[in-house]
């Protein structure tokens, strides 16, 4: 799609697990009082061993769910990407996986499995390699989906899943998508809209079709995928944050690269919280194309580093606009380090630095 407008399909049974009201205050309902924990005291010196030992082991799981949701962040030519995932406990079921399909095509997951805890991070593992292997197959979104589901009826007995399964060409801008009960896409490109794909969770029932929708991605749009946990973060009073919060929040902010959307987002849910325990994982993943001149898209690192008026001031001494060679960028950034450091100081003169040699070799390869 040309525009980023809304694609809206038949609505199904279950459109996603997030039902969008605008101008309804959503509170959940009030927590019982989880029971009080017993003090070490009162533990045999076995039991608090033993406490311990347990205490070390979902430490290690953790770091090794993290570990896994880490390495599997690709670098993508022209494109920008940041995820992360944050577990409500030591172990959580939110999941997100990318994979390298062939011919330049890339997949891009996003899930989330029913429960929380060991349990939900045992489903997760799971279904990670459920999907994995379906998506090698090469097949578009919504067979791959269909088989995803199937192989969850089978390998997670009495487990939910919601997926949303992306395959994009990265040459292109071009992506294909089905949405297995998910919350939907956001695409950015000034306005902010979802993309309004339905279809069951997997692991509901057997024979289940996922629809398709295509869609463009134009130099300087975003998409942000997210879980539910977003949404449905709580205020000390019991009141979610909601999608209308998250569009207006995105709205106001739709020059942000994928890592600073992933910073703001993170942030604003703490501030939202008020310092409560999460509730539920919390799961961001952000793309962004980036644009086709090499001086625009230094332009915009710029004022994101120092704010738009002191890169302003920087970009009119540096005097490179309409500069567009990558060689000349290069031997350009030692004078650049050396007048923003006297300008702003050693600490963002070198985030600036880095970040720019970042972007300037990925426009050179």
């Amino acid at each position: 799609m040309s525009k980023r407008t809304t694609i809206a399909h038949p609505p199904a049974p279950w459109p996603t697990l997030v039902g969008h009201r605008a101008g309804v205050t959503l509170r959940r309902p009030r927590k019982v009082s989880a029971p009080v924990p017993v003090p070490p005291s009162a533990l045999s010196a076995e039991q608090q061993r033993r406490a311990a030992e347990i205490e070390q082991e979902l430490l290690l799981a953790r770091d090794i769910q993290q570990g896994l949701l880490l390495e599997a962040a690709p670098h993508l030519p022209g494109w920008e990407l940041a995820a992360i995932s944050n577990p409500a406990h030591d172990l959580g079921g939110d999941l997100y996986d990318f994979l390298s399909l062939g011919d330049g095509v890339q997949g891009i997951m996003i899930g989330d499995v029913s429960g929380k805890g060991l349990p939900a991070a045992l489903r997760m593992a799971v279904a990670r390699t459920v999907f994995r292997h379906e998506a090698r197959r090469g097949d578009d979104p919504g067979p791959t989906l269909a088989g995803v589901n199937r192989g969850i009826l089978s390998d997670i007995p009495q487990g939910m899943v919601t997926m949303l399964y992306l395959r994009l060409d990265p040459a292109r801008g071009l992506l294909r998508v089905a949405n297995a009960g998910h919350t939907f896409p956001l695409f950015v490109n000034g306005s902010v809209n979802e993309l309004e794909l339905s279809g069951l969770p997997l692991g509901v029932v057997a024979d289940c079709d996922y629809v398709e929708a295509t869609a463009e991605i134009r130099p300087g749009d975003t998409v942000i995928l997210y879980t539910d946990g977003v949404l449905e973060a709580e205020n000390p009073s019991g009141e979610i944050f909601t999608y209308e919060r998250l569009q207006a929040l995105v709205e106001a902010n739709t020059c942000l690269k994928p890592r600073a959307m992933v910073a703001l987002l993170l942030h604003t849910l703490r501030g939202w919280s008020g310092g409560l325990h999460q509730g539920d994982d919390i799961t961001i993943v952000v793309l962004r194309r980036r644009l086709t001149r090499l001086d625009a898209e230094l332009r915009g690192i710029i004022d994101e580093v120092l704010g738009a008026e002191r890169g302003a001031l920087l970009w009119d001494e540096a005097n490179l606009a309409g500069t567009t060679e990558v060689e000349v960028w290069l031997a350009a950034l030692p004078a650049l380090l050396q007048l923003s450091q006297a300008r702003f100081g050693r600490g963002l003169a070198r985030e600036l630095h880095q970040q720019l040699r970042l972007v300037i070799e990925d426009y050179r390869s």
